[in-house]
């Protein structure tokens, strides 16, 4: 392909090239003009929740290191010596008072802060301040949720994410104390396009097929009939936000299990809000998707972050968060009702995964061109936020997000920070 991506080639109002999953050059494109331009999550800031405290990802391409220093700051920096390039930190995470890089021992303090140098005396024209660890463009925290652009210039955060917030704001109420406290991530890879994820989530069209034994397993136990295709059609609300963002809501239309501990659980909600509001809370069911690459699911209290790797290869990390106020038993179901729904060895990711790699076989052998997004839901309409909705299964949210990876796609270059 040449430099010059021509995306109507790629995505039409509804349809969409099998090229943008298989081919390298496009994804190429996508870390520059995607991940290399928007905002992207990179982590909560309950991962590292003491002075000296770090851990380090990857996204796209990019090696990231985020710190807390000791004046209790938050910081994300690339993992990167600022020597020659060596990643710095090889752990996942941790707690330590500086960075020794392996390669020559430069050392860095958790505020980026370049404070050792061995032979300094011997450098000339060195100035050391002048090498701290490069920080990300912008870095922006809302609620605890830690976002970063590489690009120097953009909107701010707050702009970006304002048709979702108020669905953010109920996944964090739904903590008593309004604060939440993510735990050691569950991970899982596939062999498929990053896209095919976020696309998944945010679709109600799948799930009486692909995941047909987990609701026979789940009526066997519960008395309940299997989910249909006709549930599908008339189950949940969906919202196609700005920005590529979307919700899809299952408010009032399925509730689950009693949990361990709901009775002081929601106790203790009624005590904060009315109590009406406080079982609203407690039966939030929303799927919250972050274009590009946060996922977030209030049934089950946890989100995933989307790594993509190559072109065919993706990265998963799910992080359950724990509900602050909350009682231990509640949260500890939380955690076990995460790894169970999205573990690769769990009863409903397992499926997804199975069916990403046969997509990506599929859509590799080159037979197919452009692909349908055609299903329409009830009732599609503006709504009083001006935002599109409509009810039951739709390939709408699919469509919302390839028109804003059409809008950065076509933007030209990214503002480079350094």
């Amino acid at each position: 392909m040449t430099d010059d991506l021509d995306v109507d080639q790629l995505v039409r109002p509804e349809e969409v090239h099998s090229r943008v999953y298989t081919d390298p050059s496009i994804f190429q494109k996508e870390m520059e003009l995607v991940f290399g331009r928007t905002w992207i999550f990179i982590g909560h800031e309950s991962e590292v929740p003491n002075p000296g405290d770090f851990k380090t990802d990857r996204i796209g391409r990019w090696p990231i290191l985020m710190t807390r220093d000791a004046g209790g700051k938050v910081h994300v920096f690339y993992n990167i010596c600022r020597h020659r390039g060596a990643t710095l930190c090889h752990e996942s995470d941790g707690n330590g008072r500086s960075f020794k890089c392996m390669y020559h021992g430069w050392s860095f303090a958790s505020d980026g802060a370049l404070i050792g140098v061995p032979l300094a005396e011997r450098m000339r024209g060195f100035d050391q301040a002048q090498y701290g660890l490069v920080a990300l463009a912008r870095v922006e925290s809302y609620k605890g949720f830690v976002f970063a652009s590489l690009c120097a210039e953009g909107m701010p955060l707050e702009v970006y994410l304002a048709s979702v917030l108020p669905y953010l704001d109920e996944m964090v109420e739904r903590a008593p104390n309004r604060r939440i406290a993510a735990v050691k991530p569950l991970k899982y890879e596939f062999d498929g396009n990053w896209k095919l994820q976020i696309e998944n989530f945010s679709e109600n069209y799948h799930p009486s097929v692909l995941h047909q034994s987990v609701f026979a397993h789940r009526a066997r136990h519960t008395g309940k009939p299997t989910t249909t295709m006709k549930d599908s059609a008339t189950g949940s609300r969906e919202m196609a936000l700005a920005f590529g963002h979307a919700v899809v809501d299952f408010r009032g239309t399925r509730r689950g299990k009693p949990y361990p501990g709901e009775d002081e659980y929601l106790q203790a909600l009624s005590r904060r809000d009315d109590p009406k509001r406080a079982a609203e809370l407690r039966d939030l069911d929303l799927h919250i998707l972050i274009y590009p690459n946060l996922l977030l699911h209030t049934r089950f209290n946890h989100y995933r972050v989307v790594k993509p790797v190559a072109v065919d290869r993706t990265e998963i990390d799910v992080y359950p968060c724990r509900l602050g106020g909350a009682p231990d038993s509640l949260n500890e179901q939380l955690v076990h009702d995460s790894a169970d729904h999205v573990s690769p060895v769990g009863l409903v990711q397992v499926d997804d995964l199975q069916a990403f790699d046969w997509v990506q076989d599929g859509l590799a052998s080159g037979a197919l061109g452009w692909m349908p997004l055609k299903l329409h839901g009830g009732d599609e309409h503006v709504n009083a936020d001006g935002h599109l909705e409509w009810i039951g299964a739709s390939e709408g949210v699919i469509r919302n997000q390839y028109q804003e990876w059409a809008r950065l796609m076509s933007a030209g270059q990214p503002v480079a920070a350094h």
